[in-house]
């Protein structure tokens, strides 16, 4: 049976050594895994060198990010759910660009279409595809409030 502890404050050295207390006695199985959630690659990387600090070795491990750890989850309760997300970061660009051309005929995009004025798929558009794309995942992650209010029609 696994257990799901929190732990918040802004001092990541302190946090490291609780992590690091609360994962040194070892698990029921020597093949069960412990469950990081972390918001970066580079912070997963800072702290798998910590604990290898703290405990002399950092194995078996994993650290995924809260979404693909929720969607993990769903997979696992919910049947059907599917491998990717739609929201995935790899693919939304490409959702983006699916999109972005329609748009830029509305009222508010004339820049963006005066900036755009090349072929479609052309290096711009890929680029500012991403950009979007990435700015979208970074609402999704520090504003979700904004996101809601969004999609309610709240804030234009």
């Amino acid at each position: 049976m696994g257990w799901f502890r929190l732990y918040t404050g802004n001092r990541l050295d302190i946090l490291a050594k609780k992590l690091a207390e609360v994962i040194r006695p070892p698990l029921a199985s020597p093949l069960d895994t412990e469950v990081i959630l972390v918001q970066s690659r580079g912070m997963e990387r800072w702290l798998s060198l910590q604990l290898a600090r703290e405990l002399g070795i950092c194995a078996n491990c994993r650290f995924p990010f809260p979404n693909a750890f929720v969607e993990e989850i769903f997979r696992c309760v919910v049947p059907g759910v599917p491998e990717c997300s739609v929201f995935d970061p790899e693919y939304a660009p490409w959702r983006v660009m699916e999109v972005l051309p329609d748009l830029l005929g509305a009222p508010g995009f004339e820049s963006l279409a005066r900036y755009l004025d090349e072929p479609l798929h052309s290096l711009k558009w890929v680029q500012l595809a991403a950009r979007i794309a990435e700015t979208f995942d970074h609402y999704l992650v520090y504003r979700p409030d904004m996101i809601t209010r969004w999609d309610s029609g709240e804030e234009g």
